[in-house]
């Protein structure tokens, strides 16, 4: 009879989470991981694998959590271009106001593509992101509200990439004013 394991497999995930989260891939060490989760490191390696594989786990449930949140953001809308520009509005406040880069940005920038299996998750991630900025944009041009010439595919990636962005000068300015002016810019352009 199997044994039943004597931990909260999603709450030590979330443990494991924001160790990388707070000091990166490269920095945490497979004691810092087991000091964090509270684990031996042979239920680590068992229930999670090596660190390669629990830090893919950590991206996993950390994008599933927010691509829920772009789902859920623009829900009560009155019209797709509403849903669109609430849903920008609402991942940069959230990012802003948590005062902690996005998991995957950060990622990005610390392994680029030197981790192939990381990478392709990442590059998948981006892929169901943009799928919810198309979906809006594509209703938004439907119900006329959206002018923007470009492409969809292409406006979805320009979107994302500016979300991103929007935290980076931030992290420079410490302006929320300042973000909030870049958004509002942002939202005109895809109406023009």
């Amino acid at each position: 009879m199997p044994r039943n394991k004597e931990f909260e497999y999603e709450e030590k995930l979330e443990k494991a989470r924001d160790l990388f989260w707070e000091k990166g891939y490269h920095a945490t060490s497979i004691h810092d991981i087991v000091d964090r989760m509270g684990l031996n490191r042979s239920s680590v390696y068992n229930s999670y694998g090596n660190k390669q594989a629990l830090f893919l786990k950590c991206l996993e449930n950390y994008a599933a959590l927010k691509a829920a949140q772009y789902r859920r953001a623009g829900k009560n809308a009155p019209s797709a271009f509403d849903a669109l520009a609430f849903t920008i509005r609402d991942v940069v406040e959230q990012t802003v106001t948590d005062r902690k880069a996005c998991l995957i940005v950060r990622t990005i920038f610390e392994l680029g593509n030197e981790e192939p299996v990381i990478s392709s998750f990442i590059k998948k991630n981006a892929e169901v992101l943009e799928s919810i900025f198309r979906d809006l944009v594509i209703r938004a041009k439907a119900e006329g509200d959206l002018k923007n010439e470009a492409a969809p595919d292409m406006l979805a990636s320009y979107i994302l990439t500016s979300c991103s962005s929007f935290y980076m000068r931030y992290v420079l300015t410490g302006s929320k004013k300042e973000v909030n002016e870049m958004i509002n810019i942002l939202i005109s352009s895809l109406r023009k």
